[in-house]
Parts: C-alpha cells; structure tokens; sequence
C-alpha cells in the first residue's frame, strides 16, 4: 500500500530538492521522484553560484565552506563583444562560486533526504490531474498519487505538458547550451581565477563562456534551438570543436577537446510561463520557465522557485485547498522575489542579441566607464539591479546621443 503523502515533487534538481528539503523541515510528507538511477548523477551546466544565492541559501554557504563540494571562488570576468572588443572586471570578493552540479545537486539531494521520502530510477510518463488528488504514472507502470504535485522536472517537463501550462512551439522558447567538462590534463585555460564571456553570437542568439572549476574546464556557447535544429542539427561535437580552435587561437585556453565529455541540453529563456500554477499543480526551476533570459544562469531562480513553491504548498496541504487560487499565492510571491528580474532579462535579450550592433556599442562604452562596467557585470551575477543598471546607461548615453543628432542636423561628420 502507497504511504499518504502530502505533496509529490517530480524531479530531484536544484528546485525539487529545494522545495523538498523545505517541505520536509516544516514536517509535510514529502515524495521526491528522479528519473536518475543515483546521485551523483551526470549534469552539464556551467555552474556558476551566486553571492545572493549564498544569502538567500545560508546552508548551501555552510556545505561549501566545509569542504562538502568543491569550489572555485572567481573575483575576475574577461567580457568580449561581438567586434572583439575585450574588456577585464576585477573586484575584492568574489563574483561567482564555480561548482560542479555532479556535486552540487547531490549535496541538495542529500539534505532533501533527510526529510523526505527520495525515490530514483522513477521516469513519470504521465500525470493526471483528478478532481480529489493527482496521480502520476511511470514509465513502468507504477502509480503514485497525491493531493498536489510539484513539477521540477527540467525544460521537458512532462507536468508542465500533461497539465497545459506549456503548449507553445518550443523552438520559440528555447536555447541550447552546447558544452564539455573536461579534466585539466586535457584542457587548460589562461586565467583559472576568472571566467570568460563572449557574447559573440549575436545572430543565433548567444553566448560562448569558460567557467574554470577546481579540477576541471567547463566550456562552451549557447544558441536558439531554432537555429541549432537549421544548421547544426548533427553537427554539434564538430561546432563545439571549432569553438574549442577559435578560443585557443584567442590564447585563452590549451589543449584539445575532449568529445567524448561533449553534451547538449536544453535551456528555456523566455522568461517564466504564463501560468505556473492550475489545480493541485505548481512549477519551479526550469520547468516554469524560471532562467534569466539575458545570462541563462538558472540555480538560483530554480532554488527560489522551489522555496517559494513549498511555502505555497505548505499553506495548500494547512487549508486542504488546493486549487488553482489558492495556489496563486505561489505566483505573487515568485513575481515579488525573481519576477521583475526575469522579465528585464527577456528584454534585454531581445535588445542585445539582435544583430543590431548594441552590445558592441555596450562594451566599447564600459571599457571606458568603470563604473558602467560594474554595474553589467553586477546585473550579470545578481549583484546589482536592472533599475541600477537602466539608469546608468540613460545618464551616460543620452548627451552622446544628444550630441550626435545634432551633428547630423547641422551636417558635420
């Protein structure tokens, strides 16, 4: 016989273990399904976290500096634009902690563990949302049932289908991140203490990056799946590999592919869903939608989502009302927390990476202004706003653009 639980969470990421360990602690009976066999299990991410994570996460600071997960903290960002313009920001702390998600997201699992009930090796095939609980079939035939679900199951959510909250064309909504991580033995990279960005593919929607770890290279680019699915359907280890040529022609990294550590994943960067809630049924992490549009980065979206998907499942599983409006309170909180971010990040996605030649202009001009510089490297890594960011750049742009009108008015070159 089934145990009663409370809520079922299908999938064991960053926001599914995030959501189950907060479940778990205020005592609700938590089922935590995986379709990995075990963790540690392979992730290809870039994995990068956070200082905002750190505070907002105050354990996943305390499994760091024990030693639970390796680290690398970074304090230096090589940025390069589209024409080659490069340009090097340099703080005191450190901008980003680079972990491994092999590691990473065991560590979460772990903590989820002690709390929850943690079941592996269960694909969900199918979810069926009933007028008294849902259930959840898996591709073996088992059912599990609940009175509500958390759906944390990745860009492919198969409760974000099953359930309508996503129905549209998916190469719209998604980009593909295409990357290795590959021992240092294989590649090595010029500056360990720093990571790098090019924002290079302006045409195909994108980013190439390197991400040092403390043992291993994380590199590659990202590009929209519409034009991955047109021109390097097949192709992606021979790209990747070109990619690999283009940045040792650069000087910045040594070695050779490893194509045997080559992955492809999906990443959705149009912002959340329209709807991430309907009856008995919530969202988190990649499977609403929650990565910001503008830098992919997408752990400390999904950790938030989670946190704030179980505190909405927790007054659900109080009132024994889990329907659709009352589940809502889910949606206000994530749009007070992440919502604005994640929306300013779609617009300045579509900006930028359009072929305009913006991002060049926004490079050269932080190359020049120390302080322009800062504030997108901040927005970057969470460390400073949109607003912050916004009005900066009307303040330092508008008297050029001022002053170039007028030259054009009076016919000066």
């Amino acid at each position: 016989m089934q145990p009663n639980f409370d809520v079922i969470i299908v999938g064991g990421g960053p926001a599914g273990a995030t959501a189950g360990y907060r479940l778990g602690l205020a005592g609700a009976k938590v089922l935590l399904l995986d379709k990995a066999t075990a963790f540690p299990r392979d992730k290809p991410c870039g994995g990068g976290l956070s200082a905002r994570l750190l505070d907002r996460f105050p354990y996943v600071r305390e499994f760091l500096q024990a030693g639970e997960v390796p680290v690398n903290p970074v304090s230096r960002v090589h940025l390069e634009s589209p024409d080659g313009t490069r340009v090097t920001y340099q703080q005191g702390e450190p901008i980003l902690y680079l972990i491994r998600r092999w590691e990473f997201d065991a560590a979460l699992l772990r903590r989820a563990q002690q709390v929850c009930t943690v079941r592996t090796g269960v694909m969900v095939r199918k979810c069926m949302v009933l007028p008294s609980h849902v259930e959840l079939e898996s591709t073996t035939g088992e059912v599990f049932s609940a009175p509500m679900v958390i759906g944390a199951d990745s860009a492919n959510s198969v409760i974000a289908r099953h359930t309508g909250l996503r129905s549209e064309a998916a190469h719209k909504e998604y980009a593909v991140d295409m990357m290795e991580e590959t021992t240092y033995d294989r590649l090595q990279v010029a500056d360990r203490d720093a990571i790098y960005l090019f924002l290079t593919l302006t045409q195909t929607f994108g980013y190439g990056y390197i991400f040092p770890k403390t043992e291993h290279l994380n590199l590659g680019f990202g590009c929209k799946l519409d034009w991955y699915l047109s021109a390097l359907r097949g192709k992606g280890k021979e790209h990747h590999a070109e990619w690999v040529d283009v940045l040792k022609a650069k000087g910045d990294v040594t070695g050779e592919t490893n194509r045997d550590c080559y992955k492809a994943f999906p990443i959705p960067v149009s912002g959340p869903l329209q709807r991430t809630v309907t009856d008995r049924v919530m969202l988190a992490g990649d499977a609403g939608g929650f990565v910001n549009a503008f830098t992919a980065e997408g752990i400390f979206y999904a950790m938030a989502s989670g946190s704030l998907a179980a505190d909405a499942a927790l007054e659900a599983i109080r009132s024994g009302n889990y329907d659709a409006k009352s589940l809502s309170s889910y949606e206000r909180a994530w749009q007070r927390e992440i919502g604005g971010d994640l929306a300013h990040s779609v617009e300045i996605q579509h900006r930028l990476f359009n072929g305009s030649g913006r991002m060049d202009s926004l490079v050269r001009n932080a190359s020049r202004d120390p302080e322009l510089l800062r504030l997108i490297i901040g927005y970057s890594m969470g460390a400073s706003t949109y607003e912050e960011l916004r009005s900066h750049m009307v303040r330092s742009t508008v008297p050029i653009w001022v002053w170039g009108k007028m030259k054009a008015a009076v016919g000066l070159r």
